[in-house]
């Protein structure tokens, strides 16, 4: 029998499903003609991020929930759902649980992105625009990592506007605590938001399969829901606002920032080859003696009850509502513990944290952190 682990890197391999990736520059010149779209506030970085963000990540809470302070912010582009009966799950696609008597169906719907009538850069109304083809977000950095820039750009945007992630309006947060909810909406709309659909799916699989998982089931699941190129995403997402100032509206060019982060030559590049252990720093393990923190066992408690919360938000937008918000309940009342994983999946990002930490380069810890400013 195998053992579980969870990914947080991998390198790209083709597969008969991605045959290829583009590689960081093509990315970045890519989100350099969606600058170029913004023309004289493309230095707003702040704003700039949103709106470059929502090319990926706008639908599934995204306005409502997790960067309410973004709402407004426009889209470049139309994004709405369509039904995609073909659709190959979770590539672009949004897997709607329908229960029928004992059986537990998945319906696929897909997010389409395309031209508007009118945009003056571009007047192929209608299409698919270049960035959004062929899971682009999904880069080939210059170390040969596999890595989700549409999460980073996710993350990003949500830490400039950072606020709890619960079912209330902003004036009744204070009541919180009667309801799942999560303390910090940019850890919920990446590493939590991930880790949560793993358990979520671990819990929708034993309830189609009437049993419990095996390890291949549970690490298939792993694989798909949060695998490395979406982890790694998810951790520079965290870590790049620690090093370059993004609440601005007169600063980098978000292309800037990412090639800068990334590359050999970048002001930001010391910090890059220390993610694993700053993302450790910024969710708050403390005291690493070279083998463990010394705040493991709490730490795991605290987010234990965090990520309780994420998967019940998970698992109440993948079903019809009524059904959706029983079974959510249920999760955040911690009644369905068991096929969860929550524990095991927490403990097994940790261990992959600290294995990658011991990889890094050797220097004091960073304490402190001042923004890398613009030449």
């Amino acid at each position: 029998m195998g053992k579980l682990y969870q990914p947080i890197n991998t390198h790209f391999e083709p597969a008969s499903v991605k045959k290829y990736a583009i590689n960081l520059e093509k990315f970045l010149e890519l989100l350099r003609q969606e600058e170029v779209y913004y023309k004289q506030r493309k230095h707003d970085t702040k704003d700039v991020l949103s709106h470059v963000r929502k090319i990926f990540y706008d639908l599934f809470g995204w306005n409502s929930q997790l960067i309410r302070g973004a709402a407004k912010i426009s889209n470049r582009y139309i994004v709405k759902l369509v039904p995609d009966n073909s659709a190959i799950y979770p590539d672009k696609h949004f897997a709607l649980i329908k229960r029928t008597g004992k059986t537990v169906e998945p319906s696929h719907l897909k997010r389409e992105v395309l031209v508007r009538e009118g945009d003056w850069l571009n007047s192929n109304a209608g299409t698919v625009p270049e960035i959004y083809q062929n899971d682009n977000q999904e880069v080939v950095l210059p170390d040969n990592l596999y890595c989700d820039l549409g999460h980073v750009l996710a993350g990003m945007d949500a830490t400039n506007y950072p606020m709890t992630v619960a079912p209330l309006p902003d004036k009744l947060m204070w009541l919180r605590f009667l309801v799942p909810h999560v303390e910090n909406n940019a850890f919920c709309a990446t590493w939590l938001g991930d880790i949560a659909s793993s358990a979520g799916e671990c819990l929708f699989e034993t309830i189609k399969q009437r049993r419990d998982l095996s390890v291949e089931e549970i690490q298939k699941l792993i694989n798909a829901f949060a695998p490395g190129t979406d982890m790694l995403g998810n951790i520079d997402s965290l870590v790049i606002p620690h090093v370059y100032k993004l609440n601005t509206h007169s600063g980098w060019l978000v292309s800037d920032i990412l090639h800068d982060y990334y590359s050999q030559q970048g002001k930001g590049y010391y910090f890059m080859q220390r993610r694993y252990s700053m993302f450790c720093q910024i969710v708050g393990l403390k005291g690493w003696d070279g083998d463990h923190f010394e705040n493991e066992r709490q730490w795991l408690a605290d987010y234990k009850k965090q990520l309780r919360s994420t998967t019940a938000f998970y698992v109440y937008t993948r079903m019809p509502k009524l059904k959706g918000l029983f079974l959510a309940l249920k999760v955040w009342l911690g009644l369905c513990e068991k096929p969860l994983k929550l524990q095991q999946l927490l403990i097994l990002l940790l261990e992959a944290l600290k294995m990658n930490i011991k990889s890094e380069p050797v220097s004091e810890e960073v304490k402190s952190i001042n923004y890398v400013e613009a030449n």
